[in-house]
């Protein structure tokens, strides 16, 4: 008989319960201190029905890659803080003090919304693409297959650049460490092939074992080169496309069914040129198409991006960690400051 729950049900059940939680513990906060304060209620109310949930989805999860949800989040932001700014204003001193822990836990959702939020094109890249006659276009327009990318879960991506050979644009995303939010960027170059070929991966570094060596030293040095048949591996990466990706470094190349692309993590405005280059000098022989490659079809895939290689954050019993720690510093913060209004002025 197999188990009947497991982490991924104990989160889904202890997710909605400890946002409950944690409602209830801020608006009872006062009760433990010995304070009645008769906004405090309506105050409380407005934050568990606006914020809070935010503030749960982007800790447990980050922020998804829709506007209409991040513009959802901010108002909900804008609301409650004047909202709070509001009571301050009409209660006194008294519960402007137990107050500012949200008011610094809601600046904080505030900034990270903002930290987070999809970037349009810089005027830089603008004057770049329009230099070499390209064109910038909206990213969810983009008609390209699941491409096999090492993105996060909370990826955004905004505007691309259109060549005659290929796309290039820039995902961000976030990844949590804890408490800790980090930001990450990928700058991707991206063209379709003619034939479906089998997973290829060149990686910069050359620090785990590779399944191949080639004829270049210096390129079996600079990179790790992954895939099933070495016999592929070696015709795909003929000199010609060494050079080409040695002179591109540190970009990786990923090549998988009709995808080929290339990646970095610097910024799209700095690395276009070089991307753009290096992907129209790398070829695929005819003999490769021919021994490796099936037919692509021709339905057109739907617009906007997907990618392959998501990477999650968390295991579930970490995502309930770090809800737990934010919940419990958020209350914790939440009674100092009602404990000091009220050792300072009085309940």
């Amino acid at each position: 008989m197999g188990k009947i729950f497991g982490m991924k049900e104990v989160a889904t059940v202890a997710y909605p319960l400890g946002l409950v939680y944690t409602f209830g513990g801020l608006l009872t906060m006062p009760s433990f201190v010995g304070a009645d304060w008769p906004e405090w209620g309506s105050m409380m109310v407005m934050i568990g029905l606006t914020v809070l949930p935010v503030a749960w989805f982007m800790v447990s999860a980050g922020t998804g890659a829709a506007s209409v949800g991040r513009w959802i989040a901010l108002a909900a932001v804008l609301v409650a803080i004047l909202r709070l700014l509001w009571v301050v204003y009409d209660s006194g001193p008294v519960p402007t003090l137990a107050v500012v822990p949200l008011l610094a836990v809601l600046f904080g959702v505030a900034v990270f919304l903002v930290y987070t939020w999809p970037k349009s094109a810089s005027r830089e890249l603008k004057e770049l693409a329009a230099r070499h006659g390209w064109q910038v276009v909206r990213a969810k327009n983009l008609r390209l297959p699941m491409l096999p990318l090492p993105v996060g879960v909370a990826w955004s991506a905004k505007d691309a650049v259109q060549t005659p050979t290929g796309v290039a644009f820039e995902v961000r995303w976030v990844k949590w460490h804890w408490l800790v939010a980090h930001r990450y960027r990928l700058s991707a170059f991206v063209r379709l092939l003619d034939v479906r070929l089998p997973t290829l991966e060149v990686r910069p570094g050359g620090l785990s074992r590779s399944d191949v060596t080639l004829e270049s030293g210096e390129f079996n040095r600079s990179f790790d080169v992954l895939g099933d048949d070495p016999r592929y591996l070696t015709a795909t990466l003929h000199p010609r496309n060494l050079q080409a990706l040695l002179d591109a470094r540190p970009m990786a190349l990923a090549i998988d069914g009709t995808v080929l692309a290339l990646y970095d993590d610097s910024p799209l405005a700095d690395s276009l040129t070089r991307g753009m280059q290096a992907l129209d000098r790398l070829t695929i022989p005819r003999h490769v198409a021919a021994d490796w490659g099936q037919y692509a079809s021709s339905n057109q895939p739907r617009p906007g991006l997907a990618f392959r290689n998501v990477r999650e954050d968390l295991s579930y019993g970490g995502m309930l960690l770090r809800l737990f720690g934010f919940a419990t510093g958020l209350l914790g913060l939440t009674w100092l400051g009602c404990f000091a209004a009220v050792s300072i002025y009085g309940s």
